[in-house]
């Protein structure tokens, strides 16, 4: 029978989401590897200089690649204009899931969005193309362009509208089930089916802007400043972070290094990817999705396959999926902006499949 320390400690180690490796205080009870078993992993370490990052036992690791709509391991821009062939105003849900609702949009120039303020909730575009100007509480006009990126904080009164000579295009990215409210100084907005529209009253403050986050940030001028261009919006359920990567480091002109994506396109001989294998990492419970700003991208999705994405693309990768992303373009910068609702860890494939 184990003792009473014995059973504290299995305990405690079965009931850890994300346990550590957990040393049994009887090594004569630790059962064996099973046959043709991957060896066990050395005891966690704790990260200190020279010794690598720390190793952890992921006890919850479910079925990669499972997607619900209207989420897709890519939606592409061409697709999107060819659906809404002959339209110049519409939105696309291309995201609604348990953490954050995104929008594909196009608005015709001269379209204009009404002063609106989300309470408790900031909100983020992405300007893939065309020129907007936005109207934000408390800051000065903002004309934003391709490589654009506008956040407008919690209880922020904003308005926009589509300028230039072609529609402009973006994505919108709400935290999920968000609310709008307009300021009752203007016509009351039409009922929603099965909603009422009620006028009422709340403590009105903008939050302020701390630490990276600002009204606008724009990733070519930011390149052609050598300016960081990472951790652009963090915000309660928004993070936004351009992640920049050369396939040939002397394009980059500000440091000459590849970045932190840039591995190149696949070659002759390569092998074949392998979607059931283990590589890259993955993310339990949190999603993680990107918009292609510059170049190409090539996103490797577990249990789903390889896609390569341009300009204009959004890639998702569900959660708990392997997955490993590269930079494609031959020349220049291939940038993908990662979003997420939370800041994103990653935990990396130690199992020695591709890499």
């Amino acid at each position: 029978m184990k003792s009473g320390i014995q059973k504290g400690v299995f305990l405690a180690c079965m009931v850890s989401a994300v346990a550590l490796f957990c040393l049994s205080q009887s090594q004569a009870q630790t059962p064996a590897p099973a046959a043709g078993a991957a060896p066990a992993a050395a005891p966690a370490r704790g990260g200190r200089a020279g010794r690598g990052p720390a190793e952890f036992w992921y006890i919850n690791k479910g079925k990669g690649g499972v997607y619900n709509k209207p989420m897709r391991p890519l939606w592409k821009l061409s697709d999107l204009l060819r659906m809404h062939s002959g339209q110049n105003n519409w939105r696309e849900q291309i995201i609604n899931d348990n953490l954050q609702d995104v929008t594909y949009n196009s608005a015709a120039p001269g379209s204009k969005v009404i002063p609106r303020l989300h309470i408790e909730t900031a909100v983020a575009f992405v300007i893939i193309k065309g020129e907007m100007h936005f109207q934000i509480e408390g800051q000065q006009p903002v004309t934003a362009t391709r490589g654009g990126i506008v956040n407008v904080m919690p209880d922020t009164i904003y308005s926009y509208d589509a300028g230039g000579s072609d529609n402009a295009l973006w994505v919108e990215i709400h935290p999920y089930w968000y609310q709008t409210e307009y300021p009752a100084t203007q016509p009351p907005p039409p009922d929603i089916r099965g909603t009422t529209v009620v006028k009422t009253s709340f403590p009105h403050t903008p939050a302020p802007y701390t630490g990276n986050n600002k009204p606008y940030f724009n990733l070519f001028e930011a390149l052609a400043a050598c300016q960081p261009v990472n951790n652009v919006v963090n915000e309660d359920h928004i993070h936004v972070g351009p992640l920049l990567g050369y396939v040939n480091g002397a394009d980059n002109k500000c440091d000459g290094s590849t970045g932190n994506i840039g591995s190149g396109p696949l070659k002759p001989g390569d092998p074949k990817f392998n979607p059931d294998s283990t590589f890259g990492h993955l993310h339990h419970g949190v999603v993680e999705w990107w918009v292609v700003q510059s170049g190409q991208i090539r996103g490797q999705f577990e249990g789903t396959g390889e896609f390569h994405a341009v300009e204009g693309d959004v890639l998702y990768a569900a959660p708990d999926m392997w997955h490993q992303m590269a930079a494609e373009a031959p020349s220049g910068p291939s940038v993908r902006t990662a979003m997420g609702a939370y800041q994103i860890t990653n935990m990396n494939n130690t199992g020695g499949g591709q890499e």
